[in-house]
């Protein structure tokens, strides 16, 4: 399954989604972290990273670790950042279970996720 893991970035007037693919766990999360990290130093004018797990197949509780380390480091940047999560998925359960959704904020989808997450200044739907 490691050969099916990869990332999809999309930049779209200061919104960076994140597709993470694959598995997010103990053997990937330091080059997933890292990938994301890179991808946030780039964000020109930031206003919002958005990480989308709809496609991740596996995620443990230390990627979940990883995952709240990213949106620290966008906190620490005046980054929002926020999750794309199924509901009812594997991806899901752990989210909760780790108490991630306690810590950062998460969307079924992207539109809504962009919608209630951009600031104020940029917003073309209300939150």
């Amino acid at each position: 399954m490691r050969e099916r893991e990869e990332a999809v970035a999309e930049r779209t007037s200061g919104v960076l989604v994140v597709e993470v693919r694959g598995e997010l766990d103990i053997a990937t999360v330091l080059r997933w972290t890292t990938l994301i990290e890179a991808a946030i130093c780039e964000l020109p004018e930031p206003h919002l990273l958005v990480l989308d797990l709809a496609s991740l197949e596996f995620l443990s509780a230390h990627g979940a670790g990883g995952l709240l380390e990213a949106m620290k480091c966008c906190r620490d940047r005046g980054i929002a950042g926020c999750l794309i999560v199924t509901p009812g998925s594997v991806a899901d359960r752990v989210v909760r279970l780790t108490g991630l959704a306690d810590r950062v904020r998460v969307f079924p989808n992207r539109l809504t996720a962009i919608a209630a997450c951009q600031p104020e200044e940029v917003r073309w739907l209300p939150a």
